[in-house]
């Protein structure tokens, strides 16, 4: 019994340091990561583009319309964000982020476009869109 015991202790602090060690290699947390942003645009009637950002720098674009796509995404300070789409950089700057809402200054070629997103409401189904 005192095997069994002295096993079930030592197990528990293995498990207790690899828990630790995760949790000192788990990057800090970012407000943009792990959530569904939909493009919010009042004047249009349509659903928006939705952006996931991963850890691990996968970014997952998609829209009731288009098929998905799978970029690589990275932060390139505390407040921009770059990632690729089709060969081309395209960069960011965070002008807003809390638990609710982002609005993205993204530039594109010259001109600098603002896009505002809110957290997704779940659950979601896109609507049936005419083609």
């Amino acid at each position: 019994m005192k095997t069994l015991i002295n096993l079930a202790a030592g197990l528990a602090l293995t498990l207790a340091a690899s828990a630790g060690a995760q949790a000192a290699e788990t990057p800090a947390a970012d407000g943009l990561v792990g959530r569904v942003w939909v493009e919010t645009d009042p004047a249009s009637k349509l659903p928006g583009m939705m952006l996931v950002f991963l850890h691990g720098g996968t970014l997952l674009m998609d829209s009731c319309w288009e098929t998905y796509a799978l970029r690589r995404w990275t932060r390139t300070a505390p407040d921009a964000i770059s990632w690729d789409e089709d060969g081309a950089t395209i960069t960011a700057k965070v002008q807003k982020l809390s638990a609710t809402q982002l609005i993205l200054r993204v530039k594109a070629g010259k001109d600098v476009v603002e896009h505002r997103y809110a957290v997704a409401q779940v659950p979601y189904v896109c609507p049936d869109m005419k083609r």
